[in-house]
């Protein structure tokens, strides 16, 4: 497996003073909104003997349920995934006893993902999309056409 990126200019401020550079950025190759619920049933069901209807009531449920235990203030971890959490804030105040109910809010909902997940995705090599895919022709320089042409005999 590869992770596809493109190579966009932005600007860097870090010095203080503005420099233009290239960077990768994460292409996603995807339809808005990803791998829906039925790819994902059908994909766990070929890799499980559980069928894909089955899967897919489990995956509907899903959604409802985590919401359900992070409002009781719990954390909900799925082994090898990752866990959804809640941060709650509120305005300061000079005592305790000011910190009152309607005055604290969510402040965010976040998925820390698994170590072991993240590990592995280091891992998998990131794949420069062909400049000539999303550059206009009259942008393409030889030094790109020739990273194009490098990187094609790589991959044979």
């Amino acid at each position: 497996m590869t992770i596809p990126y493109l190579v966009r200019k932005k600007a860097d401020l870090s010095s203080g003073k503005r420099r233009e550079q290239w960077y990768a950025v994460q292409k996603k190759l995807q339809e808005r909104g990803g791998v829906n619920i039925e790819k994902l049933a059908e994909l766990l069901s070929k890799r499980s003997h559980f069928p894909q209807g089955m899967i897919m009531g489990i995956l509907s449920e899903l959604g409802d349920t985590v919401e359900d235990i992070l409002s009781m203030g719990q954390s909900v971890t799925i082994p090898n995934l990752g866990t959804f959490q809640t941060a709650l804030t509120s305005p300061g105040f000079d005592r305790p006893e000011q910190v009152m109910p309607g005055k604290v809010r969510l402040s965010r909902v976040f998925f820390v993902a698994d170590r072991k997940l993240t590990a592995r995705l280091k891992e998998v090599q990131p794949f420069r999309i062909p400049f000539s895919m999303y550059f206009p022709e009259s942008e393409i320089t030889p030094a790109m056409c020739r990273a194009d042409k490098g990187q094609k005999a790589e991959e044979e």
